[in-house]
């Protein structure tokens, strides 16, 4: 199951489920078709004890509650099971027209169906692979079975760029307003590790550079993902915007502030096919979920939104600890795994300029010479995550900070002009990186030999 259907999925539960009258019932019959747990199930969505969730599939074997005989005859009555999914199932069967029209036949009329399947990507036999999906074949979907399709949307990350549709019948009851919980919000921790795991590195603050990037660039527009609190979107004296799940708690900010509060993905979801942000920011805070998955995500979100000359500030990609390095949190001060974002950027786009700073209390990275049209971490998303992600151990370079400069005035200072003079040259992004490098390679060279 890869990371964007899963993601997906739960979009799906959160949207359409979660604080509705639907899951407040004392018992739901979920069916998975094509449900065996092969690498992953969408049982992980729903796992509240209301749920009945029944795996059925042609085989017998993990996750696999129903063994079908066919794969176009559910054994089950109609009108009787609340939620119908199905994911990366479809491309898979033959005659897959006949198979929705099973799942509408068993759906309650107050239910609904998920079904995800590719648009693209390569053959991949299960026993055979025989379709990719566009929105106007669920729509035709929809019409041969006489249902309502409520919202289709198509995935940018490949390579599978999963196609997502959610299907009632006709005539059922109106839509109830969802909670909408963010997915990508941390949840409280009271907990504290040992000192040695509280540690921090670095004399300079995170913020001390904010606000020193701020008066080098000379934004005439910021953007801050996170939004945690008011310290660094106070530092922006132009149009700025921050979006965070709590920030529109944030309190009295000055009028060219804007705060938005939702998570990232949700954020960008709902501005998909039109302009998230009124002009390209010049400064961005990236500083939302520790985890390295959103935070990749978050970054590819804002390249498409900016222009050469917009700097990216990222935080948290030096954990002074390997506890505080975690997927799981078991620190007060806690970085998760953004520490992979550096190195899976200089191997996947070694065209961007990437800065290391070595920052209190848990590490800057700056990301320069970007380019709104390149599309290769969109492409290769999945398999990014595939080999990049999970809970490997934090290396010993990221916790030495080997590779990271001290954030230097005269350093700060120089990007900023270099940033701020290329600003209204137009989008000639080999121009801005030649430069940037070279600036990099100086400060660099002067530090180890200081």
């Amino acid at each position: 199951m890869h990371i964007s259907s899963m993601e997906n999925m739960d979009r799906c539960y959160r949207r359409f489920v979660a604080g509705t009258e639907l899951e407040s019932r004392e018992r739901l019959i979920v069916l998975d078709l094509g449900g065996a747990d092969v690498n992953g199930s969408y049982r992980d969505v729903f796992r509240g004890p209301q749920y009945d969730y029944r795996g059925a599939d042609l085989v017998a074997g993990e996750g696999v509650a129903i063994v079908l005989e066919s794969a176009y005859e559910i054994p089950l009555e109609d009108a009787s099971v609340d939620i119908v999914l199905s994911g990366q199932m479809l491309e898979h069967c033959e005659f897959f027209w006949k198979s929705f029209e099973e799942m509408v036949r068993v759906l309650k009329p107050s239910g609904f169906i998920f079904l995800i399947a590719p648009s693209a990507g390569p053959i991949h036999r299960y026993p055979v692979d025989c379709y990719r999906f566009y929105p106007d074949a669920y729509a035709a979907l929809a019409r041969y079975t006489d249902c309502e399709m409520v919202d289709v949307w198509m995935d940018e990350r490949g390579p599978w760029n999963d196609l997502t549709g959610i299907f009632r019948k006709k005539g059922a009851p109106a839509l109830p307003a969802a909670a909408q919980p963010a997915h990508d919000a941390e949840p409280p921790f009271a907990g504290r590790g040992s000192d040695e795991e509280e540690a921090a590195k670095g004399s300079v603050s995170t913020f001390e550079v904010l606000e020193k990037l701020h008066t080098a660039l000379k934004p005439e527009s910021y953007f801050e993902i996170g939004a945690r609190d008011a310290r660094g979107l106070s530092l922006a004296h132009c149009p700025a915007l921050g979006i965070g799940p709590h920030a529109g708690a944030l309190g009295a900010l000055r009028e060219n502030i804007r705060t938005v509060a939702a998570a990232s993905g949700d954020y960008f979801f709902e501005h998909r096919g039109k302009p998230a942000l009124d002009t390209p920011p010049d400064l961005v805070f990236l500083d939302g979920a520790r985890f390295f998955e959103t935070m990749l995500l978050d970054f590819m979100q804002v390249e498409r939104l900016s222009r050469p000359s917009t700097l990216v500030v990222v935080n948290n990609v030096l954990p002074a600890h390997a506890a505080q390095g975690a997927r799981e949190r078991r620190t007060a001060l806690w970085a998760g795994d953004v520490w992979k974002l550096y190195e899976t950027l200089r191997r996947q786009r070694p065209d961007l300029v990437l800065t290391l700073l070595d920052t209190h209390p848990t590490g800057l990275l700056l990301i320069c010479g970007l380019d709104p049209h390149d599309d290769s971490l969109w492409k290769g998303y999945n398999a990014v995550i595939d080999e990049y992600g999970g809970g490997s151990a934090v290396p010993p370079e990221v916790l030495s900070r080997a590779a990271a400069l001290a954030p230097e005035p005269a350093l700060l200072s120089a990007l900023g002009k270099a940033l701020r003079q290329e600003r209204g040259r137009g989008p000639r992004v080999f121009r801005v990186r030649k430069k940037l490098q070279k600036l990099q390679k100086l400060f660099a060279s002067d530090a180890a030999h200081a």
